[in-house]
């Protein structure tokens, strides 16, 4: 194929100097049907070789339907146990004695998996209509170690407004603290959320739209009055405004990778950062943010004067030792409890133990594997008959969350306990504070 510098030598050779296409291709070293090709072609247009016809495939033609229907049928199947190019043409090789090349079938796939562009609608919200949920996993450096926290985004579809906070993990618990807390931060309950088919929502994924719920995300969400909707498997796009906005959080407000103390500090710089971000006017959009969230509020669904318990519910027995265990973790109950089954409420920084009708016991939720977390108080009953057991009784420094009792009245304990020589001054130190 000849550059646009020979085509402009020879336009003005032939209709400039006037010389000859016979001329012309002798001078060049062009063949006739070259010069007379350029001159015939428009300057500046570059046309390209085409082939006049498809080349023939005798090797692959035959198995070309075949692969087809293979790939098809692949799209039913998990990402991750899709045939490769490599596999077909192994199949080909044992199944129909396949006697062409790897490099053709690659080629072939190749065009085969070729998708049209995805054309996207453009769309609108009502105020209140809808609203989206996404995690994300983002990195942080807390109190000088580098760590790994996951991320809670709720934005409302019409004003844009968006909420985040981070938790130690995307659990139940989190997710369900994480839409209380937006919901108080917005001002109102969306009438409908879009999640994804994650665990703490979906239990299975039914066909078509239908899902096998949660029982506790049923309990919350008919609480606070929303209905749900959930995205077809791996097509994160239908939710495509919170991906965007968990893209515009990473890049903002995660960069330069935060320095913090805790994860308190950090929520409320995301809080802050939430805050600003009403401020901003979107593309296309002639409103801030903020001013769009103050028309779309007073079609929220209003906050409900009772809000249900942001926990994991989890059915335990207590062992020998009244201790129940959680997530590798064991918590401690007064002994009297032993062998007996218990409930367990898992909150985000604390958990509960009930016997379904008061708390019997509450402790600062352990972040580690394999701890324990062992109130002094709990054994004081059989220490009385077992005092030889005092020095050596595993228990933690501080004191127990403050308790209620059945009458409401909450117990007293130490701020801060350290273990006493012998029971009377234990006694001595529960009775004076």
């Amino acid at each position: 194929m000849k550059s646009v510098y020979d085509q402009e030598a020879v336009r003005k050779a032939y209709w400039v100097d006037g010389k000859s296409q016979r001329q012309i291709a002798r001078e060049l070293g062009f063949s006739r049907n070259t010069v007379s090709r350029l001159l015939q072609t428009k300057a500046g247009e570059n046309r390209r070789y085409a082939l006049q016809k498809a080349r023939a495939k005798p090797a692959l033609e035959a198995y070309q339907a075949w692969i087809e229907a293979v790939l098809s049928a692949d799209e039913l199947s998990p990402p991750k146990q899709r045939h490769t190019a490599q596999r077909l043409y192994e199949r080909l090789k044992i199944e129909f004695g396949y006697t062409g090349s790897e490099r053709s079938i690659r080629r072939l796939v190749a065009e085969l998996r070729k998708k049209r562009p995805e054309v996207f609608l453009p769309l609108a919200f009502q105020p209140a209509e809808m609203a989206q949920v996404d995690w994300a996993e983002v990195t942080v450096d807390i109190a000088g170690q580098r760590r790994k926290v996951q991320l809670f985004c709720l934005v409302l579809n019409y004003s844009g407004a968006l909420y985040c906070q981070a938790f130690e993990r995307a659990n139940q618990e989190a997710f369900f603290e994480g839409h209380t807390q937006a919901f108080k931060f917005l001002g109102g309950v969306p009438k409908t959320i879009t999640y994804d088919n994650l665990t703490s929502a979906v239990k299975k994924v039914l066909e078509g739209r239908n899902r096998e719920e949660n029982e506790r995300f049923v309990t919350f969400r008919s609480a606070w009055l929303f209905n749900s909707r959930f995205c077809n498997p791996a097509r994160g796009n239908e939710k495509g405004r919170v991906e965007n906005m968990v893209k515009f959080a990473e890049r903002n407000f995660f960069v330069p990778v935060p320095l913090i103390a805790d994860l308190n500090e950090l929520n409320k710089q995301l809080k802050a950062h939430c805050e600003s971000y009403l401020e901003h006017t979107q593309a296309r959009q002639s409103q801030t943010v903020g001013e769009r969230l103050h028309i779309e509020q007073p079609a929220l669904l209003a906050i409900p004067e009772y809000q249900p318990e942001c926990c994991r519910i989890i059915s335990l027995k207590a062992d020998k030792s009244a201790l129940v265990q959680f997530e590798t973790n064991r918590y401690s109950v007064p002994m009297e409890y032993a062998y007996t089954t218990l409930w367990l409420k898992a909150f985000v920084n604390r958990v509960e133990i009930t016997n379904q009708e008061t708390v019997i016991a509450a402790h600062s939720r352990l972040k580690g594997r394999f701890q324990e977390s062992i109130c002094f108080e709990h054994y004081l009953k059989a220490l009385e008959r077992k005092p030889g057991g005092l020095q050596h009784l595993r228990s933690k420094d501080k004191a127990p969350l403050p308790l209620k009792s059945a009458k409401s009245e909450p117990f007293r304990y130490p701020q801060v306990y350290v273990r006493p020589p012998n029971l009377t001054q234990y006694r001595q130190l529960l009775r004076n504070p």
